[in-house]
C-alpha cells in the first residue's frame, strides 16, 4: 500500500505547488473533485462520507504523530552525543594543558625584553614598599615626638625602641636582649 501510495506522489506534488493558497487551496480543489466527478457526497451518505473522511485524516494523523516523535527523538539524540563529544573534547583538551604544563621547566628563560620588563617591576614595587616603610616610620616619628614632648631635645625624631630594646616597622621588627652579653669588670 505504501508503494501505491507514494506512486502518486509527484502528481499530488506537482498538484499543490501549483495553489497558491496552500493546503486549503488543494483540500478545496481535491473536495471540488469529489463533489463533481464522483459519487462521494451521495453515494453512502453524507454519514458514512464524514465517517470515511475521519477514519483516514485519524490513521494519517497517527502516523504524522509518530514520525513527529521520532524526529524529534533523533534531533534530541544527535544533541545529547554532541554534547557528550564537546564535553569529551573539553576534558581533553584541559588535560593536554595540564601535561603540557606538567612538562614545562619549572625554570623560564627570559628573553631581554621580558628580563627588562620584569626588573622594572621590581624596581617600581621596592619603590613603593620603601616609600611605604618611610611614611609610616615618619608618622611613627611624629607620633612619638608628640608623646614625648616632655623629653630631650637630642632624642626628637628618633624612633623610639619597643619592649625588646629594638624597633617596629610595618613589616619587619627586631628585639635585642642583653643575656648574651658578658660583663668584664
Amino acid at each position: 500500500m505504501a508503494d501505491k501510495s507514494e506512486a502518486f506522489d509527484g502528481i499530488l506534488l506537482s498538484i499543490a505547488t501549483q495553489h497558491e493558497g496552500g493546503v486549503q487551496d488543494l483540500l478545496d480543489t481535491f473536495f471540488s473533485f469529489l463533489c463533481r466527478k464522483t459519487d462521494f457526497y451521495t453515494g453512502a451518505g453524507i454519514q458514512a462520507a464524514e465517517k470515511l473522511l475521519m477514519e483516514k485524516f485519524n490513521k494519517y494523523k497517527i502516523k504524522a504523530d509518530q514520525e513527529t516523535a521520532k524526529k524529534k527523538a533523533e534531533i534530541e539524540e544527535r544533541e545529547r552525543k554532541m554534547k557528550e563529544r564537546r564535553e569529551k573534547e573539553m576534558k581533553q583538551q584541559l588535560e593536554e594543558e595540564q601535561k603540557k604544563e606538567a612538562l614545562e621547566p619549572k625554570i623560564k628563560e627570559l628573553t631581554d625584553e621580558e628580563a627588562a620588563e620584569m626588573m622594572e617591576q621590581q624596581r617600581k614595587k621596592q619603590e613603593e614598599s620603601s616609600k611605604e616603610v618611610a611614611k609610616v616610620a615618619s608618622n611613627e616619628v611624629v607620633d612619638s615626638t608628640k608623646k614625648d614632648e616632655g623629653e630631650d631635645p637630642e632624642d626628637a625624631g628618633k624612633l623610639k625602641p619597643n619592649a625588646g630594646n629594638g624597633c617596629d616597622l610595618p613589616n619587619y621588627r627586631w628585639t635585642q636582649t642583653l643575656s648574651d652579653i658578658e660583663v668584664i669588670t
